[in-house]
């Protein structure tokens, strides 16, 4: 089986964590071998530029868009180099929890121009793109709710600084999000995030287990089929 790069992208509280959880229950009982990961934060170094990037500061002092942007990409540079790239050689399944598109729409909200944002990618990136991204829409007054509940039930949580974004902004990252999908919808699949989590997953899972089919030997898409 070839590489298989699959994106989950949403605003806060869109429910892409939990759906990682299920797609990687259902790898694991197929005996597919797969990375589940996450930007920012996906390896050790990665981790200290996370809490940079999502925990609000004593301060009260804010990143520049730009720089915020340098941010996530030396995040993402160590991320693909380190995790991602090498999990693709090997013929594995990598899931992530964020990725470009992430950046192209919270960036691009706060201004930062689209020429930027795509020429820094193309030098992070070189090429590399999904072959399947799943963008959870919602709602963002349910999905800040959403978030706002798991925040107060992880004690000491405080990777709270774009939940304490103001409604419109969080509006207009899922336009931006949406807009990514109508330019790409051969790449981009809108799940309806307002779903049951059940529900949700077997959306998810209906369309994961169609890409899979492109890349498992014959012997194995039964097994897939099974897992549906």
């Amino acid at each position: 089986m070839g590489g298989l790069l699959i994106t989950l992208e949403g605003i806060e509280g869109s429910g892409k964590s939990t759906q990682m959880r299920f797609i990687q229950s259902r790898l694991s009982s197929l005996d597919v071998p797969h990375v589940c990961s996450r930007e920012p934060g996906g390896t050790n170094l990665c981790a200290d530029l996370r809490a940079l990037l999502l925990t609000q500061h004593p301060s009260g002092e804010k990143w520049n868009p730009l720089a915020e942007l340098l941010l996530f990409s030396a995040d993402r540079t160590q991320h693909v180099e380190t995790v991602v790239r090498p999990a693709l050689r090997d013929g594995k399944v990598v899931v992530l929890d964020r990725f470009e598109d992430s950046t192209r729409a919270y960036q691009g909200v706060q201004g930062v121009s689209p020429s930027t944002m795509s020429a820094l990618g193309q030098i992070v990136l070189d090429g590399l793109r999904p072959n399947l991204t799943l963008l959870f829409d919602a709602d963002p007054e349910k999905t800040l709710s959403r978030a706002a509940v798991r925040n107060k039930s992880r004690s000491g949580f405080s990777e709270t600084r774009f939940d304490a974004e103001s409604l419109v902004f969080h509006k207009r990252v899922r336009e931006e999000f949406l807009k990514i999908a109508h330019q790409e919808p051969s790449r981009v699949h809108i799940i309806n995030g307002e779903a049951s989590q059940e529900a949700v997953a077997d959306d998810v899972w209906a369309i994961v287990s169609q890409k899979l089919a492109q890349h498992l030997s014959e012997p194995d898409l039964q097994r897939v089929a099974d897992v549906r």
